[in-house]
């Protein structure tokens, strides 16, 4: 007897315990299903909350039991029953969440530097907006006989009273005055380096025989010369009044 025994406990354990899990299953009754045409409100307000198919406790106890007795392993725990409301998490609603797009701020522009203005020296003469930073030599042949030289810029030293009168080459260092205007500034440096800044009032172009560009001015005053001409015989005219 005790052999039978031995030769059939584990299926006739098995067994007991396969019964007492089908036992929630033979007693449960289907849900009746609801009319199809009827609106998704009426439905949702009155639809039955559904049985848990999940083991009643009770029942998970005695399988404990059986189990423990067919197995020399120790079973793991199995979880406790969850109530249908919490094992439905979000998903019941229909809807699913999505995290908007993450935007990668613009860079900031760099702020563009005005480029410093040049320094003014003594015997220099600086025409700030053409950035043109020159120093000045000095010219002394009152009979205006002498070639003025090729490179540099000079000032004439028998202007008349109050005019600071400098010359250039164009083609030349005083190619790019030929772009002043009215309200533009010029700033010298005299012998002493005093800067002295001036307003462009007018530029013009004469004869190079006329002889008004060189007199004295009433008020503190600069002119620029420079060849309009290839040969000379005109020239290009800046006057500036010092402010």
């Amino acid at each position: 007897m005790a052999a039978v025994w031995t030769r059939w406990r584990t299926p006739l354990l098995a067994g007991i315990a396969i019964w007492l899990m089908s036992v929630p299953l033979l007693m449960s009754r289907p849900v009746a299903v609801r009319n199809a045409s009827a609106s998704s409100q009426a439905v949702s307000a009155h639809r039955p909350v559904a049985r848990s198919a999940q083991p009643q406790p009770g029942v998970l106890a005695a399988f404990r039991v059986v189990a423990a007795a067919v197995s020399p392993v120790p079973m793991l725990a199995l979880p406790a029953a969850t109530p249908v409301a919490q094992a439905a998490p979000a998903a019941a609603s229909g809807t699913v969440a999505v995290a908007p797009p993450r935007i990668a701020p613009a860079p900031a522009r760099p702020r563009s530097v005005a480029p410093p203005a040049p320094a003014v020296g003594a015997n220099d003469v600086v025409i700030p907006r053409l950035g043109l930073n020159q120093p000045v030599g000095w010219y002394s042949d009152c009979s205006g006989r002498a070639a003025v030289a090729r490179w540099g810029t000079w000032r004439w030293s028998c202007a008349g009273a109050g005019n600071v009168y400098i010359m250039a080459h164009n083609p030349g260092i005083f190619t790019p005055i030929l772009a002043l205007h009215a309200g533009d500034i010029i700033e010298y440096g005299d012998a002493s380096g005093r800067v002295h800044t001036y307003r462009v009032t007018f530029t013009t172009i004469v004869s190079n025989t006329q002889l008004w560009p060189l007199g004295a001015t009433g008020a503190s005053s600069i002119t620029l010369q420079t060849c309009w001409t290839w040969d000379g015989t005109r020239d290009f005219i800046v006057r500036g009044v010092e402010i």
